[in-house]
């Protein structure tokens, strides 16, 4: 087992036949095919499996991407969140309550974080044939290599990981909320329960009579790319939130190439790109960190439902589970979509006691407030 830091991976470019965790690290070191991350990343090599890792050392900008900086995810995205409530008598208490913890997190240096499996996306999968029976030396491992660091797993649900966060709370991490999914099971193929719901099947209908000719990865050109660049940025970070990660054209294209990126399009008559999506895929589950429409276009288009009919369409072809993250979740709801906290497994027992004190203070809040929160509101 070994972790393969930047310098000794640059002396070794990937080759074709490599892992596309090996080339996707290779591809993101130094984070600039996507705007807002700044991180560190290495490759973690068990000898059966390779996971990327970002490296955090807490010396970042302070709006640092979320898929890298908890203190964003539990701080920043929250503020941001707490201003779409629309919930007055709510949001007053919450923004008190998220100063308070931002205080506490940048006392506790928590942006000083290692995360394996971090592929810098919103949800990140984890390897069907991965059983996590070799945790205990990756925790020795990392526990050795930053005495100074927590280290940990991101986008972790019982639905699809029970069995590794159960391993790794055994192993002394500490579970932690971070919002809540919806996941869509295709196992069952044609017969999948969310393909019966009604406005599933307007959907259907409404991307069958649709003028958009859908067109794959492999069709598209340079332009197109920035296209989709674009398009995720009217709907990710104009219409959402500027904290989302920004992928850039670059990125996509270099997904696409090298095989860890799947995108379809939604191409007009006249040539003009209206919708994109990108999966993440293995051979059991399904993501979809990119999607992107025009948003100026009147809402009678429908680009979003017919995105979210490829995506759901996609599973069940596949007799997949689609984790279609968070967001809108009265709309996937309506489509069978099933809710599921997700959580990160963070190890921090090896820090000084004040530092662990937080963690475990931030770990309890969210449980005990954040969950009922997030199933209550139907977040």
């Amino acid at each position: 087992m070994k972790l393969l830091m930047p310098e000794q991976l640059a002396l070794a470019p990937p080759q074709p036949g490599d892992s596309l965790a090996r080339h996707y690290v290779s591809s993101c070191a130094g984070g600039a095919l996507i705007g807002n991350v700044s991180t560190e990343m290495a490759l973690l090599d068990t000898g059966r499996q390779q996971f990327p890792v970002s490296i955090n050392h807490g010396t970042g900008p302070t709006d640092n991407c979320y898929v890298v900086s908890p203190q964003t995810a539990y701080s920043g995205y929250a503020r941001e969140e707490l201003q779409r409530l629309h919930r007055p008598w709510l949001a007053g208490p919450l923004k008190c309550l998220t100063q308070a913890v931002d205080r506490l997190l940048t006392a506790a240096k928590v942006d000083r974080l290692v995360q394996v499996n971090n592929w810098l996306l919103s949800t990140n999968l984890y390897p069907a044939d991965w059983d996590g029976a070799d945790l205990a030396p990756i925790t020795e491992l990392l526990r050795s290599r930053f005495p100074d660091h927590g280290f940990g797993f991101r986008s972790l649900n019982d639905f699809s990981n029970a069995e590794l966060r159960q391993r790794l709370q055994v192993l002394g991490y500490l579970a932690i909320p971070s919002r809540q999914v919806y996941l869509f099971d295709g196992r069952a193929g044609a017969q999948s329960a969310f393909l019966r719901h009604h406005n599933t099947r307007l959907d259907a209908t409404l991307l069958r009579r649709s003028p958009y000719q859908v067109v794959t990865g492999e069709a598209l050109e340079a332009a197109d790319f920035q296209r989709i660049e674009q398009l995720y940025n009217l709907l990710y970070l104009d219409k959402y939130s500027t904290l989302n990660p920004h992928y850039s054209a670059a990125w996509l294209q270099r997904g696409h190439s090298e095989g860890w990126l799947q995108l379809r399009a939604l191409r007009n008559a006249e040539g003009r790109i209206d919708g994109a999506l990108g999966w993440f895929a293995n051979s059991t589950l399904l993501s979809t960190p990119i999607v992107g429409y025009d948003t100026a276009l009147p809402q009678r288009t429908g680009l979003y439902r017919q995105l979210t009919r490829l995506c759901l369409q996609e599973a069940a072809d596949r007799r997949q589970v689609l984790n279609f993250s968070s967001g809108a979740a009265a709309f996937k709801r309506l489509r069978g979509g099933q809710p599921q906290i997700e959580y990160s497994l963070v190890y921090v027992a090896h820090l000084p006691r004040a530092r662990r004190l937080v963690w475990q203070v931030l770990a309890c809040l969210l449980q005990r407030i954040g969950v009922p929160l997030m199933r209550k509101l139907k977040l």
